[in-house]
């Protein structure tokens, strides 16, 4: 389904820019808020790249896209947040293929995933949703810094991050384990790890942001939880943002004049809903940077050099 008519009329108002010659690249883009942010991409005139692990989806979704915009130029490259193996593979392409890519997003994600664990062996949530984009931001950045055009670079959190918390001593709560409290883990780390990239980046060619969904019911959170989540979707689903509107932070960010290192996502019922605006920054992102990167590397480097 293409975009409604009030979200073309947002962008015709809100985010009247054209992207006409530019290259945007989105991971996790097979679905959900991924495939809407892909979608307002090409309306404003973008070549795309979706990188996605499950290649058969991707193909199906860059084949609806293609009939809801023909002339689309849309590219697919494979890209598994779970392994450093794919992660580096990817990096290769991109690299070995010169892309010029002007907006990366990073969107995918896990959530959910009781005892499991990623193909490097860490804790399947937290080692996607933080040690993958980690891994993939580090390997990716060095190439971007030597492009001669401006990139923006945004990773995606979520509001969770206001109440999560981060413990060295049970980092991915192999005692006591929980499924949000990992994912609220996972996204508090990345969003540290944003703010500090930002820091590191300001004097170069690349700007760095942060922008997250609000309360959103993506494919993630409907697959977790079974038919019953499912069923229920549909009479409540007016208490959920939709996938397409939660995408539009892209576009904002891309439209309006965001400092550095800021978070933009829905800025309606404490940041739950709505369309979006730039998020003030709670502290707990600011704090413990030095602490995380060091812990980061240190288990990242147990099991493959960055």
């Amino acid at each position: 389904m293409s975009l409604s008519k009030k979200t073309k009329k947002w962008i015709d108002k809100k985010a009247n820019i054209s992207l006409k010659g530019k290259t945007v690249l989105v991971t996790g883009s097979n679905s959900g808020v991924g495939y809407k942010t892909i979608e307002t991409m090409i309306y404003l005139g973008a070549n795309v790249i979706m990188a996605c692990r499950n290649m058969d989806k991707a193909t199906e979704a860059k084949d609806n896209l293609l009939r809801d915009y023909p002339k689309a130029n849309i590219s697919i490259i494979k890209l598994d947040l779970a392994s450093f193996e794919s992660i580096n593979n990817f990096v290769d392409n991109i690299i070995s293929r010169n892309i010029d890519i002007d907006v990366f997003v990073n969107n995918a994600g896990a959530f959910h995933q009781p005892n499991k664990k990623t193909n490097d062996g860490y804790e399947l949530i937290i080692g996607t949703n933080y040690l993958g984009n980690y891994y993939l931001s580090e390997k990716i950045i060095p190439y971007l810094k030597t492009l001669s055009n401006r990139v923006v670079y945004i990773n995606t959190i979520s509001i969770i991050y206001k109440i999560a918390k981060i413990e060295y001593d049970d980092f991915y709560y192999q005692h006591k384990y929980s499924n949000i409290k990992a994912y609220g883990r996972s996204k508090l780390c990345l969003a540290r790890y944003t703010y500090d990239l930002a820091n590191r980046c300001k004097d170069s060619n690349i700007q760095v942001y942060m922008n997250h969904p609000g309360i959103t019911l993506t494919p993630l959170g409907l697959n977790a939880y079974g038919k019953i989540v499912k069923v229920l979707s549909k009479p409540l689903g007016w208490i959920f943002n939709s996938n397409e509107k939660s995408s539009l932070s892209v576009a904002y960010i891309l439209s309006n004049n965001v400092n550095n290192g800021l978070i933009v996502g829905p800025n309606n019922c404490f940041g739950g809903w709505g369309y979006p605006k730039v998020n003030k920054t709670k502290k707990n992102i600011k704090e413990g940077i030095d602490e995380l990167v060091k812990f980061t590397n240190n288990e990242i480097n147990g099991r493959s050099k960055i």
